[in-house]
């Protein structure tokens, strides 16, 4: 628990300075907002409502505290251009992401575990330089490069699964088949840096004392890999995992956007595009409280996997 409240604190700290910060959004465009975004033809009631309906007269703690305030109590303001609770817009996108992500982190590790063990077992054997011709490569690809491939070889090309949309969950077939492309790609992507940062820490744990003497008892190679050398080898992984699920709501944006994904990081797209700035406010200060969530959570998993993590004194 002493270890765990500085963080609680520190994260709290960050959450309110990105909600000041983001609260001063709508002051960075030129000139006043509300004439930036409804036009010089808008009338001086449609600016004094548009001002109201922001709170544009108050400062940026001010307006964070007031929005604060109502989020508390479940309102997240109203989307300028549909008219909609902002809650209600994010309620509806939200569990498309989060199951775009669970699932790709999913495969990522069903991907990275048994190739950077396997690579580890025999640094330079055939499995090794294929998986490391392969990382490169996927590595050096944007995402929305192999995006694109992965549309033209196996919706373009062979029409196996449709190229982009979005299928109801009540029909399973047709909504895992638009699953698998967005999966992909964030899962490749994801699983070529995971797998070379494992592999380099599996290698540095299987050459220390204590796994050597194991192996030399006869311990089977994938038992001496998975109950051994794995978890003091995972740090560098969790760190990346976590990262990478608290990042993926802004990284989300380009994978949804290019297959049509209906999901938070295609709503954060639109609302940018059209400046409705309640949306955009929510989604920002949202997706930062994830990136403390999951910071304060991959801490806790380090004192999970090696339990001397939980007496390092908190900085």
């Amino acid at each position: 628990m002493t270890t765990v409240l500085p963080k609680v604190v520190r994260g709290l700290v960050v959450l309110v300075l990105l909600g000041m910060l983001t609260m001063a959004l709508p002051l960075l465009l030129q000139g006043d907002p509300a004439i930036a975004v409804l036009g010089t033809d808008a009338t001086p009631e449609q600016l004094a409502a548009f001002t109201a309906a922001l709170d544009l007269d108050a400062s940026p703690p001010e307006r964070f505290a007031h929005w604060l305030g109502s989020a508390l109590g479940g309102d997240l303001g109203t989307s300028l251009v549909t008219g909609l609770p902002v809650a209600t817009e994010v309620g509806s996108r939200l569990p498309v992401t989060l199951e775009l992500l669970l699932c790709s982190q999913v495969l990522t590790l069903a991907i990275t575990l048994p190739v950077a063990m396997g690579s580890a077992w025999k640094p330079g054997g055939i499995l090794d330089r294929i998986a490391s011709v392969l990382a490169f490569v996927l590595i050096s690809t944007p995402a929305f490069v192999l995006g694109l491939a992965l549309i033209l070889l196996l919706a373009v090309g062979t029409a196996v699964l449709p190229a982009t949309g979005w299928a109801d969950p009540s029909d399973p077939v047709a909504h895992l088949r638009h699953l698998v492309l967005p999966v992909l790609t964030i899962a490749l992507t994801e699983a070529a840096v995971l797998t070379r940062v494992l592999r380099a820490d599996l290698i540095a744990t299987l050459g220390t004392p204590y796994i050597l003497a194991a192996r030399s008892r006869g311990l089977s190679s994938w038992r001496l890999l998975v109950t051994r050398a794995l978890r003091p080898s995972s740090f560098s992984t969790v760190t990346l995992v976590g990262l990478g699920l608290g990042l993926a709501f802004g990284g989300s944006v380009l994978v949804e956007t290019i297959f049509a994904v209906p999901g938070m990081g295609r709503l954060a797209a639109n609302a940018i595009a059209a400046r409705d700035f309640p949306v955009i406010e929510a989604i920002v200060l949202f997706s930062g409280a994830t990136v403390v969530l999951v910071g304060m959570l991959v801490d806790i998993a380090y004192g999970v996997i090696d339990p001397r993590a939980r007496h390092v004194p908190a900085r």
